[in-house]
């Protein structure tokens, strides 16, 4: 086994233990904060927390640009031009932590108002963002250069590592301060504090381990940054969109609900992406070195392993959530939290973002993030419009079609890009094969939904049994083509 293989099983390994503690934790904690706190306070320190994310605009998309030009040097072991994108970096998000403060402080002043706070007063709210501020804050000090160098360097793992003992603690230290009947703000800034380790870590690990001379400034190490930043705002709008919208026009109620089914999908997409962890690295390291044959080989190999992994988790999510949300919420009358229509909707768009990774990998891998960036521009355009009309029927599914229908049109525009100028492969293949998944996945969850209702599930147990159930029915069959598949590519 060489050492890109080694890598990326310690990845794929790591990283889907990762996800599997951040799914855990990340259902513990919401229902926590909601029965602790009611689903209006959830709202707000949600809503919080994606207004405080909008900094990321400055981020400008530079660290999919300098992991890009990150690929080369690292294949070639260039140590100057790997110290020239790094330091550039470092000094970028310097001036971003800046900006962010600045931010922090004005939303502070600003979200009492925006948001038509009635439980919290103005004062409360404005310690409340600066509190939660506090992790993005860290992270731009020092965190996202080197994670970015880890990153390209097909070290995710030690992400990942360190990611699972900060998550771990942080689910454990809210476990104990609601427990203690501590107040919200006081929750949240022991959560701070706790992500605040993570870039120190990243620090001591990027010392430790690589070699990197003090670089002047110099602009061409970045050549492709406005380009990125095009492409970053297009893509954060596309991913926050609605969130915002829900606080603005509907009720901070609705983003609870919103939330609740969001963090169920996106664990699930998360930990079906894990199974192609560093995959964009991998893809880098081939292209750099142009193995065009070997390339081809490892990208049919992911494509097959992730359409796999990805109708399997997708399908039961989309079997087993009403079910299990409804034993989630029970006791919570504030808000309607079964949303079945809605909840389809949500899981078909990140199923498509799953399906669709290893071609929207490959431009970055291949530094091809100017020929692609109407890909992202188009994305975000028809999910900020599309939603925005379609809220005026119905906000919750108005926001999830809109989602919808931006994901399927980034889709197909990545699988036409890569196909053509990257893998030199024929592009109808890619499409027939991404809307017979679709239409599998879909066929499957309105059976299995039919057939779960008539079943009694009034417990987490019965729950789980039946999810086993619908696991095995569903992995079983889905597993044996997957493994066909990669005999097949091997």
């Amino acid at each position: 086994m060489n050492e890109q293989e080694k890598k990326s099983k310690r990845n794929i390994i790591t990283t889907l233990a990762n996800q599997l503690v951040a799914t855990a934790c990340g259902v513990i904690v919401p229902r926590i904060f909601i029965g602790s706190f009611g689903s209006e306070a959830y709202g707000i320190s949600v809503s919080i927390t994606q207004f405080l994310s909008y900094i990321t605009l400055l981020e400008g998309g530079i660290g999919g640009v300098a992991r890009a030009k990150l690929y080369g040097p690292l294949a070639h072991r260039d140590q100057r031009e790997i110290s020239a994108v790094y330091y550039a970096v470092k000094r970028f998000f310097y001036y971003v932590a800046a900006f962010f403060f600045v931010y922090s402080i004005v939303l502070g002043l600003l979200y009492y108002g925006i948001a038509r706070v009635t439980i919290f007063s103005r004062g409360y709210i404005f310690g409340l963002v600066l509190v939660i501020s506090l992790t993005t804050l860290a992270k731009y000090m020092g965190g996202l250069a080197n994670l970015t160098l880890i990153a390209a360097d097909q070290k995710q793992y030690v992400n990942n590592i360190i990611t699972i003992g900060i998550t771990l603690i942080n689910t454990l230290a809210i476990i104990i301060l609601t427990g203690s009947k501590c107040d919200l703000i006081w929750v949240k800034l022991g959560s701070s504090l706790i992500f605040v380790v993570r870039p120190l870590l990243y620090a001591v690990y990027v010392r430790r381990h690589y070699s990197l001379p003090k670089m002047g400034k110099g602009e061409a190490v970045l050549e492709q940054k406005w380009t990125g930043i095009g492409q970053h705002i297009a893509y954060f709008l596309h991913t926050n969109t609605d969130v915002v919208l829900l606080t603005l026009f509907a009720d901070v109620r609705l983003v609870a609900v919103y939330s609740v089914y969001s963090l169920v999908v996106s664990s699930i997409r998360a930990i079906a992406e894990a199974s192609s962890g560093g995959m964009e690295a991998a893809f880098g390291e081939l292209i750099a070195k142009g193995q065009l044959a070997v390339l081809r080989k490892a990208y049919y190999r992911y494509k097959v392993l992730l359409t796999a992994v990805t109708t399997t988790l997708f399908c039961c999510t989309g079997i087993l959530i009403v079910p299990f949300v409804r034993l989630y919420t029970r006791g919570i009358t504030d808000a309607d939290y079964i949303q079945p229509l809605f909840a389809v909707i949500l899981l078909t768009a990140e199923a498509v973002n799953c399906l669709i990774l290893p071609c929207a990998s490959l431009p970055i891998a291949a530094n091809h993030i100017k020929q692609t960036r109407w890909g992202a521009y188009g994305e975000a355009a028809i999910n900020v419009l599309l939603s925005c009309l379609l809220m005026q029927w119905d906000p919750l599914l108005g926001v999830a079609l809109g989602t919808l229908t931006a994901t399927l049109f980034r889709g197909v525009f990545y699988m036409i890009y890569s196909s053509r100028h990257i893998l030199c492969v024929p592009v109808y293949k890619s499409i027939l094969v991404l809307l017979g998944t679709l239409l599998l996945l879909e066929a499957g969850i309105s059976v299995g939904g039919h057939l779960i209702a008539r079943v009694e599930i009034g417990n987490y147990f019965q729950w789980i049994l039946c999810g086993a159930v619908t696991f095995t029915a569903i992995g079983v069959p889905v597993g044996a083509a997957a493994y066909l598949g990669m005999k097949r590519h091997a």
